[in-house]
């Protein structure tokens, strides 16, 4: 295979040889980069349905985008050789980095969390790895783990047994290969419903990884035998003996870990990789801290063995081990200050907006538990059953307690009665009455007398203009008034604790620099300027400025020492900080503190005194995934023909996608978390292969593909530097075609000219791409312009004009060179919500476009007159996403089906203490 070109990889070197295939150092001609390419053996594919399952797996698998999971660039075939080409990762498998007396224990802890945490997210994805071993997994000279091969064992998987294959010899290699016969996976590592050739699924790659750390911490194997037969009756009948008989210092908690994943019984057996993660962290925490007590020496046990009343003790001490243990993983040392985190709810929905009650004894919350919908629940923090409070159809969410704990306003998207907006509602339960309405994030004053709460565009980029007003209402129901009616975007009001100044994430204008004036402010609440706290400057530093600002946003102000509580994004995780504020200059005081240090999402925090006189913490720990969507759909009829077929997996597709007219390529923006950036992605949806168009450090998104499918051009934002790159899909190098140049939204149907918008300066441009000459087409001095698309004529634009707080509507204009007035527009919708997205139908007869204007983010379309593009009636739904914890952020119309992204998040409340 040396020296020879696969596609446009050339073969340099081999690297390496297992079960499914030999491993080869190659170079992508295209990309200009190295890639590990594995060249699947010919009787590995030559069953045709084996290889379809094993492709589609592959291909799901290749959408994991994690720092410990290698990422898969391409699946193919050329010259009669199948092969995967996928990222080249410098270092050793495991199986060569663990010695015969197993790993130093911080050594073997660093590895497992990363190998679990990998697993968690394909577990969560709903991807099984089916042959967890040492030897797939590798390690860097920098000790990041890099887990391989998912979805590889599919091929594996036998269509019938062959029962000779069980009683051969086991190999004494220290890296077995996966087992091409009677069962799917590698013997010395699988599960026991693997060996009995039952269904596979995420317990059994925990069974897996129990075995992997039980080498890691003793050099050799749970289950061992002469034979595979010997091997298997290990898995299924015997108990691995004690790590701590085979190596000294094995901590009680690394032992108990071990033995849950090891459970024989799937039922018994830890139940989700994230939770075996959680205890591996805690244990690896008590590690570092030096307080981990380790478990008996060997020869001391062995000894204590021969009294039957030391194997008494021994048995009562396990117990208790056991028992705490189980309390551990649930409520866990906090890594800064000694206090405890402790898991509050436990559902497999969404569960989310946390607010304590004053007195510390009662929590609030939002959950879809009960159904689609989330409604307001109450419980004890001390535990006990939980209380619903609401049960409208509509989402119901951002519980806040009165001062006396006897009251709770929320936001609800009730349709019927009252309407949307806020409400309040006895902590006992009864009838909700309105305070306002359209509101939503309502806070109590600390005297309890007034509502401080926003309206405006809860999923929209914080940066955008006319997306928050804030407003403050007597408690008992009033005439609302708006605090700093003179900004732009005011949002997420939080009182001071004196009760007469309220802090804000704001933009004052957003004609002038996202630099100068976004930031957060403090205004008082009867009148007066408002003051920049100046946070952002600190902040911009630590997590550098991109198109958008990153989302800091102020939750609480505690009385000194605590300060300012806020979740913000410092990195690929989003966590909970508090920051000081002087109380005689309103400016940052001391650098910003992290209080929580989860590897997801956790926002919304809550706090109050606690009994202990510590601050008691409440957050939500989420975790969100993005996935692309197509739906069939008769675009000139209106008609869904269709069902919803996935594109990619866990957390693939970010919120820009683009299809080409005739919807065979689509091409999208993925964050690939190891940069912490996005990347430019291909789509063939005929073969089901995606390629990564880009892979540079920069954040590159807004991609938009040229009606041939032989272009894409997209965005680069840095330092409010704007670029527009243009890329052959072919392979190639990208090539910058516009500078100060705004996102690029659609391509001419000639391939000469591209559409772009700056939301923030309110225009919309047109790019010649033969001249690079920039021509400004629509502008306005009050509301932002954005999203513009060419009929497929090129005789007309379609574009959404934003008139206020959570509000738009969808407009069109004839094209022609320079501005077009606002004379010739045509407004098609009311402005009764917020509108994306909008995309012409091939005959140019109607427009369709994502509204939440039912409560929900569904696609709706518009009739027009084919000749004056008239509106005929009201806009109509074409599909329903009618689920809290899923929103529609991205929309893509041709002619025979629809694109979209789907952000569906789930999550759970966590307590702690600083």
């Amino acid at each position: 295979m040396i020296g020879r070109t696969l596609d446009h990889y050339r073969i340099e070197s081999k690297l390496g040889e297992g079960g499914m295939g030999a491993v080869y150092l190659a170079h992508d001609t295209r990309l200009k980069r190295p890639v590990a390419i594995k060249v699947l053996h010919a009787e590995a594919v030559a069953n045709p349905e084996r290889k379809r399952r094993f492709v589609q797996e592959a291909q799901a698998a290749s959408a994991l985008n994690h720092p410990n999971i290698i990422t898969i660039y391409d699946i193919s075939s050329a010259e009669g050789v199948d092969f995967i080409a996928m990222e080249y990762v410098e270092g050793q498998t495991l199986d060569r980095v663990i010695d015969r007396r197993g790993l130093p224990l911080g050594e073997a802890l660093k590895y497992a969390i990363q190998i679990a945490d990998a697993l968690a997210k394909a577990h969560n994805a709903g991807i099984v790895h089916r042959d967890l071993k040492p030897a797939n997994i590798m390690v860097t000279g920098e000790g990041l783990v890099k887990v391989l091969d998912f979805g590889l064992a599919k091929l594996a998987e036998p269509e019938v047994s062959d029962e000779s294959a069980a009683t051969l010899s086991m190999t004494r290699e220290d890296r077995p290969h996966t087992e091409e016969g009677v069962i799917l996976g590698t013997v010395a590592y699988m599960s026991p419903e693997q060996a009995q050739g039952k269904r596979v699924e995420a317990r059994s790659d925990i069974f897996s990884f129990g075995s992997v750390l039980y080498e890691m911490f003793t050099g050799r194997r749970p289950f061992q035998g002469e034979t595979k037969i010997s091997t298997l009756s290990a898995i299924l009948n015997k108990e691995p003996s004690p790590m701590s008989e085979i190596s000294e210092g094995v901590p009680r908690q690394a032992e108990w870990i071990v033995a849950q994943c090891l459970r024989k019984d799937p039922a018994k057996r830890s139940q989700h990789m994230e939770d075996v993660k959680v205890a591996l962290g805690a244990l690896k925490e008590e590690s570092d801290s030096g307080r981990l007590a380790v478990g008996v020496p060997a020869g001391a046990r062995r000894s204590a063995a021969t009294g039957w009343r030391a194997v008494a003790v021994g048995a009562l001490a396990l117990a208790v081990v056991a028992v705490g243990l189980g309390w551990w993983i649930a409520r866990k040392e906090s890594p800064r200050g000694g206090g405890t985190l402790t898991r509050l709810t436990a559902d497999s929905g969404l569960t989310t907006d946390p607010a304590l009650s004053p007195d510390g004894k009662l929590v609030a919350y939002a959950s879809d538990r009960s159904g689609g919908n989330l409604d307001i629940w109450v419980q004890q923090v001390a535990g006990g059953e939980p209380i619903r409070l609401t049960s409208d159809p509509a989402d119901e969410d951002e519980p806040s307690f009165s001062p006396d704990g006897a009251k709770i306003a929320f936001h609800s998207e009730r349709e019927s009665g009252s309407g949307p907006g806020v409400y309040v509602v006895s902590a006992l339960g009864g009838e909700a009455r309105l305070v306002a309405k359209a509101g939503r994030g309502p806070r109590f004053s600390p005297d309890g007398a007034q509502i401080a709460y926003w309206v405006g565009l809860a999923r929209g980029s914080p940066s955008a203009p006319d997306s928050g007003r804030i407003f403050v209402v007597p408690a008992e129901g009033g005439s609302p008034r708006q605090i700093q009616p003179g900004f732009e975007a005011t949002r997420y009001p939080v009182w001071a604790p004196d009760g007469k100044r309220l802090l804000f994430l704001g933009q004052r204008d957003s004609r002038a620099s996202i630099l100068e004036n976004y930031d957060w402010w403090i205004a008082p609440v009867e009148a007066g300027p408002a003051t920049k706290t100046g946070v952002y400057e600190v902040f911009r530093k630590l997590a550098p400025l991109e198109a958008d600002p990153p989302p800091f946003t102020p939750a609480a102000w505690r009385p000194d020492p605590d300060g300012i509580l806020f979740a913000g994004s410092f990195g690929p995780t989003r966590n909970i900080w508090r920051v000081g504020l002087s109380s005689r200059t309103g400016k940052m005081d001391g650098a910003p503190q992290q209080l929580t240090f989860g590897t997801g999402i956790e926002t919304q925090p809550s706090a109050v005194s606690g009994p202990s006189g510590r601050t008691r913490l409440l957050f939500a720990g989420l975790q969100s995934n993005r996935r692309a969507w197509t739906l069939g759909l008769d675009a000139n009829q209106g008609k869904v023909t269709g069902q919803l077929q996935p594109i990619t997996q866990s957390d693939a597709a970010g919120s820009t996608l683009k299809l080409t007219p005739d919807g065979k390529k689509l091409a999208f923006a993925s964050l690939q978390f190891r940069s912490g950036k996005n990347d430019i992605w291909l789509h063939d949806l005929e073969t089901g292969k995606s390629v990564a168009l880009t892979a540079t450090p920069a954040n590159e998104d807004y991609p938009v593909l040229s009606p041939d499918g032989s272009k894409a051009a997209y965005w680069i934002f840095a330092a409010e530097k704007a670029a527009i790159y243009s890329i052959d899909t072919r392979g190639g190098v990208p090539e910058k075609i516009c500078e100060d140049c705004g996102a690029p939204w659609d391509w001419s149907s000639d391939g000469k000219r591209i559409l772009y918008y700056w939301a923030n300066r309110r225009r919309v441009g047109l790019l010649d791409t033969t001249s690079g000459e920039k021509i400004e087409l629509l502008q306005h001095p009050k509301h932002t312009l954005a999203h513009p698309r060419f009929s497929l004529d090129g005789r007309w634009i379609a574009f959404i004009v934003r008139t206020g707080a959570n509000r738009a509507r969808v407009a069109v204009a004839p094209f022609r060179r320079g501005i077009i007035p606002e004379s010739d527009w045509i407004l098609l919708t009311d402005d009764s919500g917020p509108i994306v997205s909008p995309c012409w139908s091939p005959d140019g007869a109607r427009i369709y476009f994502a509204s939440e204007r039912d409560g929900f983010s569904c696609i709706w379309q518009q009739r027009l007159d084919a000749a004056t593009k008239r509106p005929l009636g009201p806009p109509s739904a074409v599909h329903h996403f009618h689920n809290a914890r899923s929103a529609l952020v991205g929309l893509s119309v041709a002619r025979d089906k629809a694109a979209f992204t789907i952000v569906e998040t789930t999550g759970n409340l966590w307590m702690s203490e600083f």
